[in-house]
């Protein structure tokens, strides 16, 4: 179930008030190759800067740089981004560290009838203190990371021919993997996923497209957990029945094998149907989908019915209202939002998702995500900004360690000159778990930022 929502990256307070806040305004740059550079310096204060059980509090230095790279052309985009965090003076350590840091490159080239796009990535963390929407979208036991470090990398693929043709194909292929170094908690082990699919279209009518689809899926748990191999194949079709309501309609036999902790296969029809009508001031759709499952819950099937709607010309909202189920679980309700609204000088923004997933124990999870932001400018030299976020893992079955993270912080930034601007805030963060203690942190700091953007 994919469904939009606000994509707040507020676990990593490092990044909230230090990369991307600009000291002031800078002009529009023109077409072609852009590039930008923003280095922040900051004092800060910590009463448990590593979020451990126990732990002494510190005051340290941060420098946190990022670059940016873009050339794009009509027909080509090409995107580079990199950056990290330095801390200097920590008590622990007896020289600077570099944490949170990341590189991403990307290429895309499109024309009428093709296109291909690839990408490369890799970032490297702290398991205890930095926390990003995406690791808890893929597994909910990161809320329990202790000590060490977490690093992810990976890359990716995707090509189409024939976009427009009546008959064409596509294709994508996604590679990550996930390493562990410096901890010895058995529950965070390296693993890595395989990803692929792809289809063939037939364009039989401008209102019918059919098509034919296969995918491979390998999930190796290394060590501890329960590594899965999916296959499957199938096919589906779109339908425009009018030129306001359209439906989508797909089958496929999927077979899921299992080694590690856990073995056996588990194969069936997997399915999904959906409507989507077109109103006046947005969309309403309904889905139904019933999926092969790997855990001893058997089938698993959802159902959601979603809206998207204008406001009014400042605020936005979509939704989507459902639940699932299992052959031998109970029903589970799942809730998605997005709203945004723009004030005269500011943005108010809420964000919800809920979604099941299965980790790396194949143990399947409801989590839940909530993100809530608001930036005011109080004047063309000044702004202020909040923000709220809650990660809830709900744990499904017998074995069941259900966990909660909620971070909360303030922000200030003020314009000193053109080129430099002051920025400070504060921020609190609590990790709860049945299954371990309470962790919590409280953070101040201040520094100077300084943004370079040109046009080589």
């Amino acid at each position: 179930m994919n469904t939009g929502r606000a994509r707040h990256k507020v676990g990593a307070f490092a990044a909230l008030c230090g990369i991307g806040i600009a000291a002031h305004a800078q002009e529009a740059l023109p077409p072609g190759i852009t590039a930008s550079f923003d280095v922040t310096q900051r004092l800060e204060y910590s009463d448990n800067p590593d979020l451990e059980v126990e732990d002494d509090p510190d005051f340290f230095g941060r420098t946190i740089l990022a670059f940016d790279l873009e050339s794009a052309t009509p027909l080509e985009n090409f995107t580079l981004s990199l950056g990290t965090d330095i801390e200097e003076g920590r008590n622990d350590r007896s020289s600077v560290d570099l944490t949170n840091s990341f590189v991403r490159l990307g290429y895309d080239r499109a024309t009428r009838n093709a296109n291909i796009g690839t990408s490369l990535r890799y970032r490297e963390s702290d398991t205890s203190s930095s926390f990003f929407d995406d690791d808890f979208d893929t597994d909910g036991r990161i809320i329990n990371q202790d000590s060490g470090t977490r690093q992810n990398y990976g890359f990716g693929l995707t090509g189409a021919v024939g976009v427009e043709a009546p008959i064409g194909a596509s294709f994508s292929l996604d590679y990550s993997e996930l390493r562990y170094s410096g901890t010895e908690d058995p529950d965070l082990t390296d693993r890595s996923t395989l990803d692929t699919s792809a289809q063939i279209n037939f364009r039989i009518d401008p209102r019918i497209i059919a098509r034919l689809t296969t995918k491979y899926r390998d999930f190796d748990a290394q060590g501890n957990g329960t590594s899965r191999e999916t296959t499957g194949f199938g096919a589906g079709v779109e339908l425009e029945f009018s030129p306001t309501l359209s439906g989508d309609f797909a089958a496929s036999y999927d077979s899921i094998e299992r080694s590690g902790d856990e073995t056996g296969t588990d194969d069936g029809v997997s399915f999904s149907a959906g409507l989507t009508q077109d109103l006046t001031n947005g969309t309403i759709g309904a889905t139904f989908s019933s999926d092969v499952s790997s855990n001893d819950d058997g089938r698993r099937s959802f159902f959601t019915i979603d809206r998207t709607m204008d406001l009014s010309k400042r605020a936005a909202l979509s939704y989507s209202l459902g639940g699932t189920s299992s052959e031998t679980s109970s029903f589970e309700p799942l809730v998605n939002v997005d709203y945004s609204y723009a004030l005269p000088t500011g943005q108010l923004t809420f964000g919800m998702s809920q979604r099941v997933n299965t980790d790396s124990d194949n143990q399947e999870q409801v989590n839940t995500t909530l993100n809530a932001g608001y930036q005011q400018q109080i004047n063309s030299l000044s702004s202020i900004g909040a923000d709220f976020s809650l990660f809830d893992r709900n744990e499904l079955g017998e074995f069941a360690d259900d966990g909660r993270r909620v971070s909360l912080s303030l922000s200030y930034q003020y314009a000193l000159t053109r080129d430099w601007g002051l920025v400070s805030g504060v921020s609190h963060t609590l990790s709860t778990s049945d299954n371990e203690a309470d962790r919590s942190s409280n953070t101040v700091f201040i520094g100077l930022q300084r943004n370079f953007s040109w046009n080589p």
